[in-house]
């Protein structure tokens, strides 16, 4: 009967401490592969979100521009609101010049500005940094 009992104990043992050392390090390997892809995404979307809120508002500007010859205060055309990771700046377009607006980056996004540029003659050029 013991001999029966030490028998069964013997074939059901478990995982060594090499196995789990193994699993262990091959997760981390995939963990270093695939954080550095999950990140650059995070900032792909960061400055996505930006820049479209950017794009709308010198749609916006350029619709009132084609509509009276002149790009409009804020009051006429706001800029967007702030969110969680952006804070926008400029946009008053009433004076003469290029029509300037940026946004300016806070929490995960700290540090990082884009700029958004609309000539007089209707071109548009955007400016990122930080990221």
């Amino acid at each position: 009967m013991l001999g029966r009992i030490r028998r069964k104990l013997r074939e059901e043992r478990g995982f060594t401490l090499i196995e789990l050392i193994m699993v262990i390090v091959i997760l981390a390997i995939l963990l270093a592969l695939a954080l550095p892809s999950y990140l650059s995404t995070r900032r792909k979307a960061y400055y996505a979100e930006a820049a479209e809120k950017l794009q709308e508002w010198a749609t916006a500007q350029w619709l009132y521009y084609v509509e009276k010859n002149q790009f409009a205060g804020t009051a006429a055309v706001s800029l967007p609101e702030d969110t969680n990771n952006w804070d926008f700046q400029g946009g008053d377009c009433s004076n003469p010049g290029p029509c300037v607006a940026s946004a300016v980056g806070q929490g995960p996004v700290d540090g990082a500005t884009i700029t958004y540029t609309i000539q007089s003659n209707g071109s548009r050029v955007i400016n990122s940094s930080g990221f």
